[in-house]
């Protein structure tokens, strides 16, 4: 199942670009643009966004497609599965029985990893930018107490 991807997502890409591996787990990334988001994006996608993200900006609007773009993907690769994540009470993504997953996004870029649960019972990532030190020491103060 390929579906067009809307302009404010670049082509997916399937890869594994940390250090270490995780067996038998599937990563699959996109960049994103929330200025390139267009009405018709989610349509396009065969994604349906839910009531909160419809009155979203941009920005979080193409954060949620394009994470659940990469999910879709990452399950595709690696059971089959052509899902999306569904949202669950807590705001977490709703995986099929049988699979651990994440999802990710920020600073234009996204990115979901899944795998089979008898494999790897949990999964997490978690994409940050890293603040400068200077920026750092000045809040320390504010948030280490």
């Amino acid at each position: 199942m390929n579906m067009p991807l809307p302009h404010c997502i670049s082509p997916l890409q399937q890869h594994w670009p940390l250090p270490l591996g995780l067996p038998g787990a599937v990563l699959v990334s996109s960049q994103f643009e929330p200025a390139l988001l267009a009405p018709g994006d989610f349509a396009l996608s065969g994604i349906e966004p839910p009531a909160a993200i419809q009155r979203s900006v941009a920005k979080r609007q193409t954060e949620f497609l394009a994470g659940r773009v990469c999910a879709r993907a990452a399950l595709l690769a690696l059971d089959g599965l052509a899902r999306v994540p569904e949202i669950g009470e807590d705001r977490a993504p709703v995986w099929p029985g049988h699979i651990s997953g994440s999802i990710t996004h920020g600073s234009g870029w996204a990115a979901a990893v899944v795998a089979h649960k008898a494999q790897w019972r949990g999964l997490g990532l978690d994409v940050e930018t890293v603040m400068k030190a200077t920026r750092a020491e000045r809040l320390a103060g504010e948030i280490l107490t």
